[in-house]
């Protein structure tokens, strides 16, 4: 590499590229923490983990800023060792506040790094030396600082809420932070690009927003479509199970009908989750990732499923809506969606989504680089 007079520049070293990225990091997250939104969605962290920390739990029962509730079966005898606290946790700690509320926060706060880089910022950053590969690259690392310190804030209030009022110190519980520093990189990646083509924080959001939503839409596309094939199987088998056990051939002879029907939707159902899986392959999996908490924890609830259960009633069968059935329990179906979703490698959930995420950044960096700053 030579300079302007034609001579050499001297190349750098490691301790130069680490000086350099590390700069660019710590200028980053300074100017996240200039932000008024940093402290905001700090605070709400905060009154989260209040609101969790407000419910108590004994062996009577459930109370809420010292209230009883009169709610059945929730007391320390059906949910020990701060069971309760955790599902607290992973519902509306994770599930709502951090996979949504703070994730939209966090895209808010971010939204305008890439387009303050493309549209003069690059000049001081570039002068420094540094290339523009590890330039996006370190803006992006840096962009998850956001979501890295205030995840890391909510896990260890967390923690400490459910080692005091539940009596349970759950270590495991700090997998939120790798996993929702992930969740954002999904989103954050479509951010990236779209502002610096874009160079508008406003478009940058909205853009980012579109896709979450079609993301939404995949994944309950295929949680349809499975539930659908689920239903027809289990349905197939529960009608063939009691053709074994009639004798009167009229009688038989409607259950085969019955049967037949089911086999002849069957394929379409698998069609149609085929075709909604192969597309949420190649999508991240925002839902299923912010789920993997749940693994983590093993909150999973074990339903013994009897093969036998005819003492359920009928009608409370039929309430399940439109996959209702006559020969499959309730508690059966609910059984086979939950090993369904838990067959599911956790680097078939990550790996690919992650794999989306290298391919956004890919397109950012080729952008970037070939743009005339």
């Amino acid at each position: 590499m030579n300079g302007a007079d034609g001579q050499a520049l001297p190349r750098l070293s490691a301790a130069d590229y680490f000086v350099q990225t590390w700069g660019v990091l710590v200028a980053a997250y300074r100017e996240l923490n200039a932000r008024k939104l940093f402290w905001v969605a700090l605070v709400l962290n905060g009154l989260v983990i209040a609101a969790m920390a407000a419910v108590g739990v004994d062996e009577k029962g459930v109370s809420v800023f010292g209230f009883d509730l009169p709610i059945p079966l929730v007391n320390t005898t059906t949910y020990p060792d701060g069971k309760l606290y955790k599902f607290i946790f992973v519902g509306l700690g994770v599930g709502v506040w951090l996979a949504w509320l703070s994730t939209i926060l966090a895209l808010l706060s971010t939204a305008s790094m890439f387009p303050d880089l493309a549209s003069g910022g690059v000049d001081t950053m570039l002068s420094k030396p540094i290339g523009r590969t590890r330039l996006f690259v370190t803006k992006f690392v840096s962009g998850l600082l956001f979501t890295a310190v205030q995840v890391t804030v909510f896990a260890l209030l967390g923690f400490l809420v459910i080692g005091i009022r539940g009596g349970s110190w759950e270590w495991g519980l700090f997998v939120v932070v790798p996993l929702m520093v992930v969740f954002f990189s999904y989103l954050f990646s479509v951010q990236a690009v779209v502002g610096m083509i874009t160079r508008s924080p406003i478009a940058s959001v909205i853009v980012t927003l579109l896709f979450w939503i079609f993301v939404f839409l995949v994944d309950a596309g295929e949680r349809f479509t499975m539930v659908g094939v689920i239903s027809a199987r289990l349905e197939i088998a529960g009608i063939e199970a009691r053709m074994e056990k009639v004798e009167d051939e009229e009688r038989k002879s409607g259950f085969t009908k019955r049967r037949d029907d089911r086999l002849e939707t069957l394929p379409n159902w698998e069609l149609a989750h085929d075709i909604f899986y192969a597309v949420k392959t190649a999508l991240p999996k925002t839902s299923e990732t912010a789920g993997l908490t749940t693994r983590a924890l093993a909150l999973t609830t074990e339903m013994p499923v009897d093969e036998e259960e005819q003492q359920v009633d009928e009608q409370e069968r039929r309430r399940r809506g439109l996959f209702r059935s006559e020969f499959v329990s309730p508690r059966k179906f609910e059984a086979a969606i939950n090993q369904e979703y838990e067959s599911r490698n956790v680097w078939w959930v990550v790996g690919t989504s992650l794999g989306f995420v290298g391919v956004m950044l890919g397109v950012g960096v080729w952008y970037f680089r070939r743009r005339d700053f």
